[in-house]
């Protein structure tokens, strides 16, 4: 279907349902609701017409009107931790509540797979992240609002503009992705970057499989179900909010012209006073005085608009929200930009509901494309930013007097171009018919597509040393994705005395289309230094290419949920998944779960005053995942090859099948067991949580090495060959507190989370295997670091010479005082990489959380931090800095070793010798264990009879993100996103969180 076609049907929804709101006039009715504690007014209270989906809230003073269709219905007052009123209207025009606090909490409804339910009837481990959470977060993404707010769920980010963190739910499932499932208003899809967290309207994670099983072959790494705003009837309501903020990077302690200049010298003498090969004298320094973290960081500005208009009439209701999202990096070259519309209308007329949930984001971000962390620390502060005697006019070092390779950032940046934009329509169009109050049928259609653009542009000129010569080019990309979504779904719900039975039966099916294709050529056309940027600019090496890839699955799924007199509640849930990306006979799986809850504090025997309510719950359920591509199963022919036939020895092109594939792929399977519980204490201020769960992840695809005798060229094939499991414990509390005699609230929440992962089996009689500095075997956690370890540094010639192995040997004979003392593991009598051991883990021990808010009177503050104890980072910048057989800045105030100076623990300096600098030794091993205070905002809501005249709410805040860090780490942040799951706390030069200074503006009317 066209997405012009698509656009045109949900804005016919939007105008039929927008005129349908203007349609009736019926009766109104108004009124004031009070707070039965504190006899004042209560704003924001929900009214709702019984039976129908009009509603409107009430304002800052308490007030309301309701338009209704006769004065005999009965309106329903909610408000959140207060007892639901029902109360007919009885012919009156006007009715004035008294709300009354709630005694028993757990009446709130939460979204889960195709439903609602009750908190209190959850059996499942499900958390919830309210709008209240992250409204003060000022962030792009998603990822980044939750961090450190949910047990169990880690987060992983990085401070690139334009960049996406990485979410994980309970560990490692498997060795490739780990990300879950997102559905937002219905629809599979991600909470990327162009997805604005202002339209959030509540977020529940599915954690176990009972809670997750109902989305099935999708649901092994978690879900993520996303509810964005929706219009209530009403009067136009506008909010507004505006947000400026201030960003800048931490930065490494470097040594200036002089100091470099000393320990450089002294690096050079030692290594020609030990002979070493190649290195005869001194370098001649340049004469260029560079701090290269001032020309290539710089504090970015970062602005985020949104403005929402909302409100409906009997027969529809409206939401409307415009965002833009603007941040011009923290460093040169770097910058991104969101635009954003979403509209959400719903309508009904009788038994008929019809709706739609629409959302186009345009996505820019501007690449530098080289990594600037590592730069500032390679480039030299000898040389020079500009050199007109270089090609291209830009200095970059000399073999002579700074012989580095380096990257010149500043020329990398005005070197080369590189643009991407995304353009992305998301959203669904639903019809729902109530044959019965208790019997529902939904339809629903959801719409992903995804247009993307990449231009690169490489102009004439070089950034680092020795570089060989290369043309102009000009790269251009363009991509299409498409994702179609239809479901159908039953829902039955009724009481019968005690009772209550809830079930689900659905259909649903997807299709997925990608188109990519690309074009480059080089010795472009110029004029000057302008560079024509299309295609036909290029009159060189034309090259073009493209694929198209296409899948498909489909489902049934059902669930059955039992709840007896609210004190035994079971549910049993069951999905069948087939997908194209398998083979004909592994394509269908199926998926069950079964759970249930005990309350306990709802039992006549209970009787204990300071438990509210106490739930005793269990799980077990199994969930799938095919993370591979669309064709992975199917053997491809490659069409490139050439040989040389026959007797005129003229070229053939020929067909080959470079890769061997496994036929026989299916499903990686996930089996979890969950137990736990939920309880309110004394008096609802208290609210705590607990889980432990085990998994086992069967079937795990890996890839596995085979001989290139047997014709494979082209990448080892996948195999269902491993097995993973995880352990882990969750447990949260929060206790809230309202001093109302003196106007002051508090709430302090915690949360921990301690799991472990262990890798069962690796098929084919495999037990191991190595990935960089890090070891994967049986038995152990993914991921271990495996490095020589290190035992101080030799202090004198006899200490080399007693350091020997069993059989009397010195081990290392090369050595010198002031060298390190490597452990010969093997005990050969020599120190080669077969001496690695396992010296460290990058799992944390524990991971844990902290939210902390308060309010006076008008003011409130909150305060949200998260850590990890207990595991270590890879040094990777610190590994360069300090190795010295190569030459790059060095890090301010180290301590090396020399004959005068013996009392360190820094080895003494050699250039172009390895004995202190290898790669592979755990003296780059840090202990990574950190708390980080993510958020504190400071908030100032502006009395109602200030601007009751203008506003219904006007409120300022200033949030400080990311400013203070408690950790022994030496590097520039401890929390930062892996290369890859097999290096997970390698600090390769990673992107550092910026630090944040933002003030934000509130209002609606």
């Amino acid at each position: 279907m066209k997405v012009s076609h698509i656009i045109s049907l949900m804005l016919f929804f939007f105008c039929v349902t927008g005129f349908m709101s203007v349609q009736a006039q019926d009766m109104e009715v108004s009124g004031t609701v009070f707070d039965g504690q504190t006899e004042g007014t209560l704003p924001g209270v929900n009214i709702s017409v019984k039976g129908t989906t009009r509603g409107t809230t009430t304002n800052a003073e308490g007030k309301y009107q309701l338009s209704v269709e006769s004065l005999s219905d009965t309106l329903v007052f909610s408000f959140v931790g207060y007892e639901v009123q029902e109360i007919p209207i009885d012919g009156r025009n006007s009715i004035n509540v008294t709300m009354n606090p709630t005694t028993l909490l757990g009446e709130e409804v939460i979204v889960v797979g195709y439903g609602q339910q009750r908190s209190q009837d959850v059996t499942g481990a499900i958390s919830t992240v309210s709008p209240d959470d992250i409204d003060d977060v000022n962030t792009a993404n998603f990822g980044d609002a939750i961090q450190g707010l949910v047990p169990g769920v880690n987060v992983s980010t990085t401070g690139a503009p334009g960049s996406e963190p990485s979410v994980e739910i309970r560990g490692l499932g498997n060795f490739s992705n780990n990300e879950p499932l997102y559905i937002i208003d219905g629809v599979p899809t991600s909470a990327n970057r162009d997805f604005n967290v202002n339209d959030i309207e509540s977020v529940q994670i599915l954690k176990d499989a009972s809670a997750a099983a109902i989305y099935g072959s999708r649901a092994a790494n978690g879900v993520v179900i996303i509810t964005t705003k929706s219009g209530q009837e009403g009067p136009m309501k506008v909010e507004y909010s505006s947000q400026i903020g201030r960003e800048w990077l931490p930065r490494f302690d470097l040594m200036d012209r002089e100091q470099w200049i000393d320990f450089n010298n002294r690096a050079y003498d030692n290594a020609i006073e030990a002979g070493v090969t190649g290195v005869t004298s001194r370098q001649d320094h340049m004469d260029g005085n560079t701090n290269w973290q001032d020309e290539t960081f710089e504090p970015a500005w970062s602005y985020d608009q949104n403005l929402t208009l909302s409100g409906g009439g009997d027969l529809g209701t409206y939401l409307i929200s415009l965002n833009t999202l603007r941040n011009t990096g923290t460093t040169i070259g770097s910058g991104s930009r969101r635009y954003g519309v979403r509209v959400n209308t719903e309508g009904s007329q009788g038994i008929f509901t019809f709706g739609e949930n629409l959302a186009i984001t345009s996505f820019q971000v501007d690449e530098l494309d080289t990594n600037p962390i590592a730069d500032v620390t390679r480039m030299l502060p000898t040389i020079p930013v500009y050199d007109e005697d270089n090609p291209g006019g830009y200095g970059y070092g000399d073999e002579d007097q700074a012989r580095t390779f380096a990257t010149n950032p500043i020329a990398k940046e005005n070197l080369e171009n590189r643009e991407t934009e995304n353009v992305r329509i998301r959203g669904n169009i639903f019809a729902e018919l109530d044959f019965t109050d208790y019997l529902n049928y939904r339809l629903n259609y959801g719409l992903n597509y995804n247009s993307g653009s990449h231009n690169y542009l490489r102009k004439v000129g070089n950034w680092t040393l020795n570089q060989p010569y290369d043309p102009s080019r000009l790269y251009d990309e363009r991509s299409e994705f498409q994702s179609h979504l239809i479901e159908n779904t039953l829902t039955f719900d009724n009481d019968f005395g005690n009772h209550k039975v809830n079930t689900v039966l659905g259909q649903s099916f997807q299709t997925f289309r990608e188109d990519f294709s690309w074009g480059e050529g080089t010795d472009l056309t110029r004029v000057g230094d302008d560079y024509f940027t299309v295609l036909d600019a290029a009159t060189e090496n034309y090259r073009t290419g493209g694929y198209l890839n296409e899948a498909a699955i489909s489902s049934f799924f059902g669930r059955l949920s039992y709840n007896f007199d609210d004190r035994y509640i079971a549910e049993f849930t069951m999905r069948w998944d087939g997908t194209s990306r398998l083979p004909e006979d592994n394509r269908w799986g199926s998926f069950p779960s079964v759970s249930g809850a005990w309350r306990v504090s709802n039992e006549s025997f209970f009787d204990v005053n300071w438990i509210d309510d106490l739930k005793l719950k269990a799980s077990w359920g199994q969930l799938g995942s095919s993370n591979i591509g669309y064709y992975d199963y199917q053997g491809v022919l490659n069409i490139n090859p050439q040989a040389v036939f026959g007797e005129d020895q003229q070229i053939r092109n020929g067909v080959t099948q470079v890769e061997l594939v496994n036929q026989d792929l299916r499903w990686e399977t996930l089996t979890q067991t969950n137990i736990g519980f939920d309880a309110r204490l004394l008096d609802n201020r208290l609210t705590s949580s607990a889980n432990y769960y085990i998994s086992e992840t069967e079937d795990v695809l890996t890839e596995m090495p085979i001989l290139m005798t047997t014709g494979n060229d082209g990448g080892n094939p996948l195999v269902n060959a491993a097995s993973l499991k995880n352990t882990g414990v969750e447990i949260s509390a929060k206790w809230t507190e309202d001093f109302e005699e003196s106007d002051f609230t508090y709430s302090i929440g915690v949360n921990f989370n301690r799991s472990r992962n262990e890798i069962l089996s690796l098929g084919f009689d495999q037990v191991e295997f190595y990935t960089w500095q890090t070891k994967n075997e049986v038995g152990e956690p993914i991921g271990m670091y495996y490095l020589i370890e290190t035992n101080g540094l030799f202090q004198s010639d006899q200490e080399v010479q007693n350091h020997t192995d069993s059989n009397g040997d010195v081990i290392q004979p090369d050595a010198e005082p002031g060298d390190i003392r490597y452990v010969d593991a093997n005990d050969d009598g020599q120190i080669t990489s077969n001496d690695r051991q396992i010296v460290g883990s990058p799992w944390p021990d524990f991971e844990y959380g902290l939210n902390v808010t308060a309010g006076y009177k008008n003011f409130d503050i909150r305060i949200q931090g998260f850590g990890a104890q207990g595991f270590d980072i890879f040094n990777g910048p610190r590994s360069v800095m300090d190795r010295f057989d190569d030459n790059s800045n060095y890090r301010k105030g180290i301590d090396p070793w020399t004959p005068q100076n013996t009392n360190t623990d820094f080895p003494r300096i050699i250039y172009a010798d390895q004995r202190n600098s290898r790669g592979d030794q755990d003296r780059w091993l840090e202990d990574g264990s950190y708390f980080k205070i993510k958020n504190i905002t400071l908030g100032y809501t502006v009395p109602n009879s200030w601007v009751e005249n203008w506003f219904d709410r006007l409120r300022v805040s200033v949030t400080a993100q990311n400013m203070i860090t408690f950790t022994g780490y030496s590097g520039l942040d401890p929390e930062f996103s892996a290369p890859n799951i097999f290096r997970r706390t390698h600090d390769d030069y990673m992107y550092p969180t910026p630090k944040n200074v933002t003030f934000n503006l509130q209002l609606s009317f």
